[in-house]
C-alpha cells in the first residue's frame, strides 16, 4: 500500500529524513537517498513490531499538503510500504507435517497451556 512520506534532503553534516504522518511517530533517516525505500520500510515494521493494531487509510496528497507541522522546505513521496510484513490480522492457514512432529508440537502447546497455533506463533517468534 502506497503511503506519503515528508523527505527532508540531507548533506554532508546532516542525514536526510523521512515523516511518515499515517504513522505518528513513525521516522526514518538515511545517508544514502537510495536507501529511502528500505529505510522507510523497516522503519514501519519497527514501528508496529508486537503491536496490535488496524492499518491507517493512507492520507491523500491534498490532506498532507495543508498538516502545519509539514511546512519546511521538504518533498512529498510515495513509499509502498509492504504491509503484509505488518499486519497483525489472523489468517487460517493448512499445514502439512509429519505425524511424530505434530505430536511433540501438541504436547509442548499443552504443557505451556496454549493452542496448537499459539505454540507455532511464539515458536516463529522465537519466544518459549
Amino acid at each position: 500500500m502506497k503511503y506519503l512520506g515528508y523527505v527532508e534532503s540531507g548533506n554532508d553534516k546532516c542525514a536526510s529524513s523521512v515523516v511518515l504522518p499515517d504513522f505518528p511517530g513513525c521516522f526514518s533517516a538515511v545517508d544514502n537517498e537510495q536507501d529511502l525505500n528500505s529505510s522507510v520500510q523497516e522503519a514501519v515494521e519497527l514501528h508496529f513490531e508486537g503491536e496490535e493494531f488496524d492499518l491507517p487509510t493512507p492520507l491523500t496528497l491534498g490532506e498532507v499538503q495543508n498538516l502545519p507541522d509539514f511546512d519546511y522546505s521538504g518533498v512529498w513521496m510515495w513509499f509502498d510500504i509492504d504491509t503484509d510484513k505488518i499486519s497483525t490480522k489472523l489468517q487460517r492457514v493448512n499445514i502439512t507435517m509429519p505425524k511424530n512432529i505434530l505430536t511433540k508440537l501438541d504436547t509442548l502447546a499443552t504443557s505451556q497451556h496454549i493452542s496448537r497455533s499459539g505454540m507455532v506463533r511464539q515458536l516463529v517468534e522465537g519466544v518459549q
